[in-house]
């Protein structure tokens, strides 16, 4: 399988929707397509080199509710901002074929999006809607950003390193693999 992404970038320069690159992924092999998901990269450096401020570019955008849980200031809230990266990777909606919602697919999607388009970024976020879809995503490595509420935002920091998503049988059945259960090659010992 294989991911495809297309996006439409304005040539202008930045303005107010030139700071967000919405992307459009499709999950496929020759065959077919098994899913799609719909993200966007918000460009939290630009923002703030540009404007000073993130809260102007996202008032008054889809991407409104973001400012309030990770952004104060002008810049990220201390919680969220260990130098990682500067922009931030949210994961709108995925959508995955019947068949293969049982297989881990969109943990396979969102950690591959993670590791290329976000290794720029601080920050993932995808939002949950129940304490089922909660912990769905808390096996990948997100944590809960707005506790206390039955559905929210979730975020996973990039700097940090959670699980791995790997398709052991070549089945396409994708398994959570974490950091601790991982394989670490043992150390040099030669000076």
């Amino acid at each position: 399988m294989k991911l495809s992404v297309t996006t439409d970038i304005d040539l202008a320069g930045p303005h107010k929707s030139g700071y967000v690159t919405w992307l459009d992924v499709k999950v496929s092999d020759d065959a077919r397509a098994y899913g799609t998901a719909r993200v966007a990269l918000v460009h939290v450096g630009e923002i703030t080199d540009a404007a000073g401020e993130v809260w102007p570019a996202l008032h008054g955008t889809r991407l409104e509710s973001l400012h309030d849980v990770y952004f104060a200031q002008g810049w990220y809230k201390d919680d969220y901002a260990d130098g990682a990266g500067i922009d931030l990777l949210y994961i709108e909606h995925i959508t995955i074929d019947e068949e293969h919602q049982s297989k881990n697919l969109d943990l396979a999607l969102v950690r591959r999006l993670c590791d290329t388009l976000g290794s720029g970024c601080q920050l993932a976020v995808v939002a949950y809607g129940d304490a089922e879809r909660a912990a769905h995503w808390g096996r990948l490595g997100f944590a809960i950003s707005t506790p206390g509420r039955t559905a929210g935002l979730m975020h996973m920091k990039l700097g940090d390193r959670h699980a791995r998503v790997i398709d052991a049988t070549g089945a396409n059945d994708y398994e959570i693999v974490t950091m601790a259960d991982s394989f670490v090659p043992a150390r040099s010992t030669a000076n």
